[in-house]
């Protein structure tokens, strides 16, 4: 365990030193795989958001909005994917508090929904699209919501949901709530992912990162999660859910193609509360994955893929 705790620690440091470096390297691991473009988005209140963009301008836009204590290289099964990154152009970034964007330290920045919504519009409107497809994962999808409530749909082709339903659902029930002793680890491993202790920290970190998947994960995988968790600001953790996440009244102004993406061993993700959603917006559908977690794209990437890039296809051919 203490080598596993000084490896994470020290990709910690190299990200941290090394930002540039690892984008470029990232971009150069495959020939065949377009560069990487990375740049500083000013987003809501001045806030420096890190986007990443792949592909040629011309090409359809999907823009990925990843999870709690996560960052923009969570899809990197998609930015390396010669089905989409051959057909699309592929754009992400850091949530605000996350990865290598700002950090503001104020409650208000992170339970204000008005600002997420800014930072995504200002992410979408450096693309130059005139339609986009959006992609949220997790805290990701209540982003999303947060957009439509400011904005509408009237720059989205499509929109995909997996590892949360963005706050358009209630909350699961008729569950049996977890044992005490469940609830007591899940309060201790939060309060230690805010600790000033490193290694108690990225301890901490590494045990949130494995609850992310349903099946068992590379090393490599787990070791960069761990490390993009290791950037999320302690504000950011403290205060992300303080703050409204339903988003049922919302649902009309989802009035694009829905993909709603189930995870079959996602506890935060019922699969008939996935497909009642889906029923509830005209034309959507939903997909289900049933040895997948958290995080479908990463765990089945091959098939997620695919089913993105027919999804993105379709939506982004509509008028």
């Amino acid at each position: 365990m203490a080598k596993a705790l000084r490896c994470t620690l020290l990709g910690w440091l190299l990200v941290v030193v090394g930002a540039s470096g690892m984008a470029q390297a990232q971009g150069a691991e495959s020939t065949s795989t377009p560069a990487k473009r990375y740049s500083i988005v000013p987003g809501a209140e001045g806030v420096p958001l890190n986007v990443v963009d792949q592909g040629a301008a011309g090409q359809p836009v999907i823009v990925m909005v990843h999870g709690f204590g996560q960052s923009h290289a969570s899809f990197e099964a998609q930015f390396a994917a010669p089905e989409l990154n051959s057909h699309f152009r592929l754009v992400s970034y850091d949530l605000r508090g996350h990865g290598m964007s700002g950090k503001p330290w104020a409650r208000e920045a992170y339970t204000t929904s008005a600002l997420w919504a800014e930072d995504l519009a200002r992410v979408i409107e450096v693309t130059g699209a005139r339609k986009v497809v959006l992609v949220g994962w997790s805290y990701g999808t209540l982003v999303i919501g947060d957009y439509l409530r400011k904005y509408g749909s009237e720059r989205l082709a499509g929109v995909i949901l997996t590892g949360a339903y963005g706050g358009f659902t209630d909350p699961p029930n008729g569950r049996t709530p977890p044992p005490a002793t469940v609830i007591a680890e899940m309060n201790r491993m939060r309060d230690e992912q805010m600790s000033g202790d490193p290694q108690l920290r990225a301890a901490a970190v590494r045990r949130g990162v494995l609850r992310l998947t349903g099946k068992a994960m590379p090393e490599a995988w787990i070791a960069q999660a761990t490390t993009m968790g290791m950037l999320t600001a302690t504000e950011a953790r403290r205060f992300m859910f303080d703050r409204p996440i339903d988003n049922k009244d919302v649902l009309p102004k989802l009035n694009v193609p829905l993909l709603v993406v189930i995870g079959g061993k996602d506890g935060s993700t019922p699969e008939q509360q996935g497909r009642d959603l889906a029923a509830r917006v005209r034309g959507a559908t939903a997909t289900f994955y049933p040895e997948s977690g958290h995080s479908p794209f990463a765990e089945e990437p091959e098939r997620f893929n695919r089913e993105l890039g027919s999804f993105a296809r379709t939506a982004s051919a509509s008028p």
